[in-house]
């Protein structure tokens, strides 16, 4: 009886020594595929890189379709002018006609007059009566009729070529309003397609700036000796922390996270983050200990931007700033609180005062933090899903409100 005790206890260890195998092989097995490699992160570059290509084609072929829109709508013009000035002349033609017409009907009325006298005074009786032979008088007769009717057929003829002149010009009209149709129709499809370039254009320049980050990460990882298969989390060491610290001692909340009217024509309407006004040239800490994993540089809407990954209460988290006027940090580099990442921007960086950056307006700096991973750290979490998981900083005060301490 004792030793079939054991027996059921040594199969009762060995099944749960079995169990425990089995689940931390699938917990390896689950994190080499929720973690990214080397390897993974060259194939994200080369997916970048073929994804601008394809941006550039469209780009391209966008280009060639306004251009050939121009093209259509100039010759449209070009019609539309030569069209008017036709018009002009038609109407001037129509206007000597009608000049013509009256000078001939006052013609008429003199013949008639004179008719009418030579009837009363017998001249015209006689004229008729001294033929001196039938076909005299029949020739006669002929001639004062010709006479008599050349007048009114010239009249019917000038009135028909008024008619066909004013028919010409309604299809000249008709014309003119067709080619002005079409013209709108080449500038709306040009707006249309100069918004469609401007996506093209503003979309390459958002692959610019993650292709040069994620080939920054890529060098990094190399000098530390990273290997194409190993995990890159095993590669780089993140210091945990217990709490957030704000990036500057003192300043006054101009945005809150959330919804938002746009302050540019280029902003978004949704606030992915908090603004701290402040006066250019102010130093930027970090909020927590973590590592640089990656830095913009230029963006064209964000300026100079920093994103550090982090760990607070034992979570991944990714923070950044953005308009910063200088950077002082590298890829890669370990930050504690006290690491100055830069300087705040948002003035002289602005667009609208000569710089490059047209999402700002004025002297901020703007402080974003995402949950749920190192964004800019691999494949599966670049850059552009930051602001998909982005959350409210916490400890900020409301709009216009101050802090006075980190």
């Amino acid at each position: 009886m004792k030793n079939k005790k054991i027996n059921i206890l040594k199969k009762t260890v060995l099944y749960t020594i079995i169990m425990i195998l089995i689940t931390n092989v699938a917990l390896v097995e689950g994190a080499s595929k929720n973690n990214e490699t080397l390897g993974d992160l060259r194939s994200y570059l080369k997916t970048l890189q073929a994804k601008k290509e394809k941006q550039n084609n469209e780009k391209e072929k966008t280009e060639n379709e306004i251009a050939a829109n121009k093209n259509q709508m100039y010759k449209a013009e070009n019609e539309l002018e030569d069209t008017k000035e036709e018009i002009i002349y038609i109407q001037a033609e129509i206007d000597n006609t009608n000049k013509e017409i009256s000078k001939v009907q006052e013609e008429t009325n003199e013949i008639l007059k004179l008719y009418q006298k030579l009837e009363n005074e017998n001249i015209y009786i006689s004229y008729i009566t001294g033929a001196s032979s039938m076909t005299e008088l029949v020739m006669r007769l002929d001639a004062i009729n010709q006479l008599a009717n050349y007048n009114q057929n010239k009249i019917k003829e000038l009135e028909l070529l008024i008619t066909t002149n004013d028919k010409l010009v309604k299809e000249l009209d008709n014309h003119e309003i067709e080619l002005g149709n079409k013209i709108e129709a080449y500038d709306k499809s040009i707006e249309v397609l100069g918004d469609e370039l401007a996506e093209l254009v503003e979309g390459a320049i958002t692959i610019d700036d993650e292709i040069k980050s994620v080939k920054e990460q890529i060098k990094q990882y190399e000098q530390l000796g990273c290997k194409d298969d190993q995990l890159l989390t095993t590669c780089i060491n993140i210091v945990s922390s217990k709490g957030w610290l704000k990036p500057v001692a003192k300043g006054k909340i101009s945005s809150v996270y959330g919804k938002r009217k746009a302050p540019t024509a280029n902003a978004s309407t949704f606030h992915r983050g908090v603004d701290i006004s402040l006066a250019e040239g102010t130093k930027v800490y970090a909020t927590a200990p973590g590592t640089v994993g990656a830095i913009v540089r230029k963006a064209s809407c964000g300026g100079n931007m920093v994103y550090v990954w982090t760990y607070v209460n034992g979570k991944p988290y990714t923070y950044v700033f953005m308009h910063l006027l200088e950077i002082n940090v590298e890829v890669f580099q370990e930050v504690t609180v006290n690491t100055v990442i830069g300087k705040s921007g948002g003035g002289s960086t602005s667009i609208t005062k000569g710089g490059y950056d047209k999402c700002t307006s004025g002297a901020h700096l703007h402080y974003g933090l995402a949950s749920g991973g190192f964004y800019g750290s691999s494949k599966s979490l670049p850059l552009s899903k930051f602001n998909a998981n982005t959350i409210e900083p916490p400890g900020y005060p409301g709009k216009y409100q101050w802090f006075y301490h980190r």
